[in-house]
């Protein structure tokens, strides 16, 4: 079982990441704004759930994913986020979801229960690149990490937090 004490507030892991990779992801997460249906739902959480997730500032992809995990956990006190490094975890990771990629966001129910894991990038884009070649995989990341799929962000996080 994981040990969510040593995880991070989103304010702590801010802080530990400016050192290395500037307020890269502060902007993301100014940026970043949940949609109103996202906001409705993630309201009606009646139980606590706890998310740990597994995130580094040097990773594109975690630098998408936080923000939203963080603005959803804003809404609902419910919701409870515990924000690690991928290094030190990957056996654990590996163990849990197959594999060490990041980011990874698992959640559990209030008595620690796995409820679900969402990894990497949304399942949807993830079955998109299967038959795409090298430049159009390249193409469709930029436009995930541009924010074009936001909603599949959100979608694959209310469906592990719900």
């Amino acid at each position: 079982m994981i040990d969510l004490t040593k995880g991070l507030s989103f304010n702590e892991y801010l802080s530990k990441q400016h050192a290395n990779y500037g307020d890269v992801q502060d902007k993301a997460y100014e940026k970043t704004l949940l949609s109103h249906e996202a906001q409705n739902k993630i309201k009606n959480l009646d139980k606590t759930i706890h998310a740990a997730v597994f995130t580094e500032g040097f990773c594109p992809d975690c630098i998408v994913t936080i923000p939203f995990i963080q603005r959803m956990a804003e809404e609902n006190p419910n919701l409870k986020i515990y924000l690690m490094p991928r290094t030190g975890f990957e056996g654990f990771l590996e163990e849990a979801v197959g594999s060490a990629r990041i980011p990874t966001i698992i959640t559990f129910d209030e008595d620690m229960n796995p409820k679900g894991a969402y990894v990497e990038t949304p399942k949807a884009l993830t079955e998109k690149m299967v038959p795409l070649n090298s430049d159009e995989k390249k193409a469709l990341i930029m436009d995930y990490r541009a924010g074009k799929y936001n909603d599949l962000v959100e979608k694959d996080l209310l469906e592990i937090i719900l």
